[in-house]
């Protein structure tokens, strides 16, 4: 049994365009949820349009969240566009990092960079993490 943290985080200056939802389902051995837990990071919304980010915006910002005991975790991270990019060139909108964390208190589970679309953002599902092999 492991209690796992997960960990979102991005250095693109604009991230602030983007709400982010992090969903965790926490599950024992023979995959029955123990726990479940989603926490969003919304900035704006949909359809926004912001031409700069709110005054309250933390561009360091990162999604922190911790689980009870389990077995493994199941872990859904969405990244949903609230302004478009600066520019609607797609060639010039190239996709930016996010990095997924995931770890417990002896070792790291996953540790990863997805490219996100600028126009799109993405929906990363990650399965069975730190799951026991049977």
């Amino acid at each position: 049994m492991s209690r796992f943290k997960v960990t979102v985080s991005s250095r693109y200056t604009e991230l602030w365009r983007y709400n982010i939802v992090v969903i965790y389902e926490l599950c024992s051995a023979d995959g029955e949820r123990i726990e479940y837990r989603a926490e969003e990071s919304s900035v704006a919304p949909v359809g926004s349009n912001l031409d700069t980010p709110p005054a309250d915006y933390n561009p360091k910002r990162t999604i922190s969240l911790e689980s009870g005991e389990g077995d493994h975790i199941n872990l859904l991270v969405y990244i949903i566009p609230h302004t478009l990019p600066k520019t609607n060139i797609v060639a010039e909108a190239k996709p930016f990092h996010l990095t997924i964390k995931v770890e417990n208190e002896s070792e790291s589970f996953v540790n990863q960079v997805f490219d996100i679309n600028q126009f799109a953002g993405d929906n990363i599902t990650l399965e069975r993490i730190g799951a026991t092999i049977k």
